[in-house]
Parts: structure tokens; C-alpha cells; sequence
């Protein structure tokens, strides 16, 4: 699990400051989530991306040969 640390933390997953995005196993990613020290990466909603509409196609007029 990757988390993003909110505080900082000193411990078996090594020292890491706030903002920090590191990965833990599951326990240790929810114990920590759990106290509110961290956040999981993936969680919060990502941004909307606009995409660019699509460029409108003209129809060619057939030709005679």
C-alpha cells in the first residue's frame, strides 16, 4: 500500500517528514491511516482532465472522374 505521510514519522518504515509518499504492507499502511497520520495515495479523486473535443470532419464532395 502507498501512503502519503501528513505528520512526521519515526519507526519501522524508516523516518519520513510530512508529505512523504512511501510504501508499507496493508497493517501498517491502516494503523497508520488509522491514527491519522497518513493517508493513502490513491484515495483522494483525481483531478477531471479535460480532454480537447474532437475536430469535426467535413464530408468531401465526390468528384467525376
Amino acid at each position: 500500500m502507498k501512503v502519503r505521510a501528513l505528520a512526521s514519522l519515526s519507526g519501522p518504515t524508516g523516518r519520513h517528514t510530512a508529505g512523504d509518499e512511501f510504501v508499507v504492507d496493508a497493517k501498517v499502511g491502516d494503523e497508520l491511516i488509522a491514527r491519522g497520520v497518513a493517508v493513502e495515495v490513491g484515495s483522494e479523486p483525481e483531478p477531471a482532465v479535460e480532454e480537447p473535443a474532437p475536430k469535426s470532419v467535413k464530408a468531401r464532395a465526390a468528384t467525376k472522374e
